[in-house]
C-alpha cells in the first residue's frame, strides 16, 4: 500500500492522508492479511497493531508488486504502470490532480476498484475482498501486462534530438 511520496511530504495533506492510512490499515486488519504500507514521512506516525502489517517509510515498490495479490494505490501514473507491470490488481483512492480519474479508468477497464478518499474502513475491506477473491483482476492485468510489454521500447534519443 502507498498513497504517494508527495501526498505524505506535503503539510497541507498531512493529516487528510494520515487519516486515510488510518481507514485503510484498519480495513487491512479487518481481512486478516499481510501487508506493507509504505507511508513515507506518516510512517512514524502510523503504529502497526497488527504484526500482519508492516509500516515503512519506503519500499521497492515495482519488486513488491510482482509478488503481490494486491496494491493499494493513490492512482498515480507511475504507480499503476508499476502495477501493470507487476500484473497487481489495484484500489485506487486518488488523493488529488488527476489520480482519481487514474484510479477511476483502471476501474472502468477491469483492472481494479476506485473508491472515494472519504471511504471508511469498512468500504475498504469490501472491496479488497471482491479484488481478492474475484480472479478477473488478476486476468485483467496479465492482458494489460501483455500488451504493454507489445509497444516498442521509448528512444530518447530521437525525443533528445528534436528539442
Amino acid at each position: 500500500m502507498s498513497l504517494g511520496t508527495l501526498t505524505t511530504a506535503m503539510s497541507g495533506l498531512r493529516t487528510a492522508v494520515g487519516n486515510v492510512y488510518r481507514e485503510i490499515m484498519a480495513a487491512l486488519r479487518a481481512i486478516d492479511c499481510d501487508a506493507i504500507v509504505s507511508a513515507g514521512d506518516l510512517a512514524q506516525h502510523l503504529p502497526s497493531a497488527s504484526p500482519h502489517i508492516k509500516v515503512v517509510k519506503h519500499a521497492p515498490q515495482p519488486a513488491l508488486l510482482h509478488r503481490a495479490d494486491l496494491f493499494v494505490t493513490h492512482g498515480g501514473r507511475a504507480s499503476l504502470l508499476d502495477a501493470v507491470q507487476g500484473t497487481t490488481p489495484v484500489l485506487g483512492l486518488g488523493v488529488f490532480a488527476d489520480q482519481p480519474d487514474n484510479a477511476a479508468a483502471f476501474t472502468s477497464s477491469g483492472l481494479g476498484r476506485s473508491l472515494d478518499l472519504t471511504a471508511r474502513h469498512d468500504q475498504i475491506a469490501d472491496a479488497l475482498t471482491e479484488l481478492l477473491d474475484t480472479p478477473r483482476y488478476g486476468a485483467a492485468m496479465s492482458e494489460a501486462c501483455a500488451e504493454l510489454s507489445q509497444l516498442p521500447p521509448l528512444d530518447l534519443t530521437e525525443i533528445r534530438d528534436s528539442l
